[in-house]
Parts: C-alpha cells; sequence; structure tokens
C-alpha cells in the first residue's frame, strides 16, 4: 500500500522488520524482485509526462549506483549488516518524521524539464549505491523531487527510476549465486499481497496526507533502527 499511495517506501519498512525475521542480507535480496514487480505495474501510470532527454541521464546514474551497491553488497559480511541498516534506517526515519512539507508544497510544480537538474543525476547515483547496498532506493532523490514536483509528475519521474535501480539489482544478485531458493519462495508469498497493497494504496493515492503518512512510517522506521542497534 505505501508503494502505491507514496510511490517509493516498501523496503524502508520491509528492511527493519524483515532483518529481525529472516535476516538483513535475505531481505534486500527479496525487496529487489518486490521492487522490480511493483514497479513494472506501475510504469504504465504517467509513463507520457517524461522526455527521454530527462529521464534518460538519471536513468544511468541509478544504474551505475545500484551495480556499485549490488556489488557492494556481496563483499561485505552478513556480520555488518544489523549495525549498518540501524545507523542508516535511525536518522533516515527522523528525516521522515521532520523533514517532510504539506501538500500545497508537493503540488506545486505541474511541469517536467527537459532535462534533468545536476543535483538530481548525483543524487540518482546515490540513491542506487543505497539500494543496492540495503535495498531502500526512494527516500533521498525523493526528498529532492518532492520539493519540485506535484504528486504526479513526482510518480513519472521516481518509478522509471526504481524501475531501473530494481532490474539492476536483481542482475547482480543473480549474477553473483546471491539468490537462494528461499530468497525466491519468499518472493512468492509476498506477491499477493504485495498487489493488493498495489491496488489499495493507488485507490487512495490523491486522498492520503502523504506528510503524515511519511511520518508514521518514520515513526517505525527509527524504532526498527533502534532495534538492529541494540541486537
Amino acid at each position: 500500500m505505501l508503494k502505491g499511495v507514496a510511490t517509493f517506501g516498501p523496503g524502508i519498512v520491509l528492511v527493519p522488520l524483515g532483518a529481525l525475521i529472516v535476516g538483513s542480507k535475505e531481505i534486500v535480496l527479496v525487496i529487489a524482485f518486490l521492487d522490480l514487480i511493483s514497479n513494472a505495474s506501475l510504469i504504465k501510470l504517467n509513463g507520457a509526462l517524461l522526455r527521454k532527454s530527462f529521464y534518460l541521464p538519471m536513468v544511468c546514474a541509478m544504474v551505475i549506483g545500484s551495480v556499485l551497491g549490488a556489488t557492494m553488497l556481496t563483499l561485505v559480511p552478513a556480520i555488518y549488516f544489523d549495525l549498518l541498516f540501524g545507523l542508516v534506517l535511525l536518522p533516515l526515519g527522523l528525516w521522515m518524521m521532520l523533514a517532510r512539507r504539506s501538500d500545497r508544497a508537493l503540488d506545486r510544480n505541474d511541469t517536467i524539464p527537459a532535462k534533468p537538474s545536476k543535483p538530481a543525476v548525483w543524487l540518482s547515483t546515490l540513491s542506487g549505491i543505497m539500494g543496492g547496498l540495503s535495498g531502500i532506493t526512494g527516500p533521498v532523490l525523493a526528498w529532492h523531487l518532492g520539493r519540485t514536483y506535484n504528486k504526479v509528475n513526482f510518480r513519472s519521474i521516481m518509478v522509471p527510476l526504481l524501475l531501473a535501480s530494481a532490474l539492476t539489482r536483481v542482475f547482480i544478485y543473480s549474477a553473483t549465486g546471491s539468490v537462494s531458493l528461499d530468497v525466491l519462495i519468499l518472493v512468492l508469498l509476498a506477491i499477493p499481497g504485495l498487489f493488493l497493497g498495489l491496488r489499495v494504496g493507488n485507490k487512495i493515492f490523491e486522498r492520503v496526507s502523504q506528510p503524515w503518512f511519511a511520518r508514521i512510517i518514520g515513526g517505525l522506521v527509527v524504532v526498527s533502527g533502534v532495534k538492529l542497534l541494540a541486537k
């Protein structure tokens, strides 16, 4: 549902909760597949609003970052992941609770330029690295784009980028032999809930207050980050 409402966010919730249940590295792999499926199902929404000259540089940057992050994931021992995620998620949750703007701020721009800004390209790379390493791709880039575009354009920009990141991560994880049968079983078990959540989230996309929704999720992330640091 969070994906359908806010375009990004499932990894923010699933990483800390899943890490406590199935392990940090395993949940990152599961999220990569779920991101691929969910973004592929959302790509048809408002895609006509984008120009290739706008999204291709950002997609390339996202792919490069995802390759770097996914490669790092195969090199970092699993024992460090709980500490890493805790340190990342705690400030991230606080940011989501405190730094989100009002719906009016999110709705102020109804046009997409011909080319992306340099900060958008660099943040696409950073988001790709973070997604490949931790399964959490959207927040950094969403913070930047969310200050500039309304909800419709925001979604139109984010979905192709997140799809590119997910495709890259799934390819890297599969090529390096990181994907086990248990991971694939978890993905299959999660698919019905994923599509149900997307359906509900899309219906309330224009109605829900994203700032307050983000604050609630942010609180959950903070609690989960504290739990991971305390393990």
